[in-house]
């Protein structure tokens, strides 16, 4: 029987189960899989109930068909607004570009995502306000909580984040990459008219980017990026008033949007990734997932999806049990992640310029390149045919 912790040793008693380390979307969803392929786990999240920092996601079709093979998609798809299109443009609104999707994306709220996963997770495996403090990665795992726990493993997925703790320890030579640009989130209500409805849209300026799109029938969803450089807030001026003054150029949409978002819920962050010359996933009986091994930029809305792939293909490939676990699972996985993280970091730097003639061609760029070439890219992103081969010899070994 699972007891809690073992009072004389403060070792927590886990019988060999698979331990996650992370709570996010990616942790969750490695639970799951692990759930819905009768293995044994347990997972542990720092904070005192399962959470993520952000406001909305975009979830494209690889994500949604993992979720599909999970059993809530549906549920997902209901919590969310479909997106069926990509308008680029100035940012006076002037159309530079529509990009329909060749298959579904949604935009959802990360916390109906969390919520949806964990609700499928028996209480058991779970253990909250469990802050890592390190690791002893040998034949076994053991891994060391700052309330004075332990807890030892076959193996353990890391699924910590872009400042893991584990990556630290274990790859201590992949480093943060800092783009050197500020993001801002926020969600409010809003009138979502049949122009916004499914309709993703991106506004360029040179110096600034503005992003949005619907995360329900009553609520937008937008995104702000300025070079840190031009970065100017003094402490006397709220965020609000500093970013309605910084996009006062822009269509009144924009300003529509931030007047209506109450200041507590705009977020700001510093965008950042893993350069990813990373060659290695896992070591000894430790292996990664999501952003503690391949942190992207959001340029292309695939962080969480690749997470979610992660978590799958890993689920299956500890379901067939082979010796060559980690490196079939890594091998799967590599070069896909490696071709998002270096184009959403291309794509991060090319939308922001304070030159009139780079301005100017990227205008130029996003009006005349070609539609097939945009959906030729999102069709790269989506592919998860490789998990179908999978799910085949997963079948025929068991």
């Amino acid at each position: 029987m699972f007891a809690g912790v073992c009072n004389m040793t403060k070792m927590i008693c886990t019988e060999n189960k698979i331990g996650i380390i992370g709570g996010g979307i990616g942790g969750l969803t490695m639970a799951l899989t692990l759930k819905r392929n009768n293995l044994d786990f347990k997972i542990f999240e720092k904070s005192n109930n399962f959470t993520e920092v952000g406001a909305g996601i975009g979830i494209s079709s690889n994500a949604l068909k993992i979720f599909d093979k999970l059993n809530i998609g549906n549920q997902l798809r209901k919590n969310g607004h479909l997106i069926k299109r990509t308008i680029l443009a100035t940012e006076k609104l002037k159309i530079l570009k529509t990009v329909p999707f060749p298959e579904e994306v949604y935009c959802i709220p990360r916390t109906s995502i969390i919520d949806v996963i964990s609700n499928e997770l028996d209480r058991d495996s779970c253990e909250l306000n469990k802050e890592l403090v390190n690791i002893e990665n040998n034949e076994t795992v053991k891994v060391n909580f700052k309330d004075n726990t332990s807890a030892e493993f076959n193996t353990l997925i890391a699924s910590d984040g872009i400042h893991s703790t584990i990556r630290k320890s274990i790859f201590p030579e992949t480093k943060i990459r800092k783009t050197h640009q500020i993001i801002w989130r926020g969600i409010t209500e809003f009138d979502i008219n049949s122009d916004l409805k499914h309709t993703y849209y991106e506004l360029f300026e040179g110096t600034l980017r503005f992003l949005f799109l619907p995360i329900s029938d009553t609520k937008i969803f937008w995104l702000a990026v300025q070079e840190k450089k031009n970065f100017t807030k003094d402490s006397s001026t709220s965020l609000k008033a500093y970013l309605i003054k910084t996009y006062q150029n822009f269509n009144s949409i924009v300003l529509d949007m931030l007047n209506k978002t109450k200041e507590n819920d705009i977020l700001q962050n510093e965008l950042a990734d893993l350069k990813p010359k990373y060659n290695n996933w896992f070591k000894n009986n430790t292996v990664f997932i999501g952003d503690s091994i391949h942190a992207t930029t959001p340029n292309l809305g695939q962080g969480a999806c690749q997470a979610i792939e992660d978590a799958y293909t890993l689920g299956l490939c500890l379901k067939n049990n082979l010796d060559n676990t980690f490196f079939e699972y890594q091998n799967l996985r590599l070069t896909k992640v490696k071709y998002i993280v270096k184009l959403s970091w291309m794509i991060g730097k090319m939308s922001l310029t304070n030159n009139r003639l780079q301005k100017k061609l990227l205008h130029l760029m996003l009006e005349f390149l070609p539609k097939k070439q945009y959906q030729k890219r999102f069709e790269r992103l989506i592919d998860i045919e490789y998990l179908n081969k999978l799910e085949n010899s997963t079948a025929k070994s068991v």
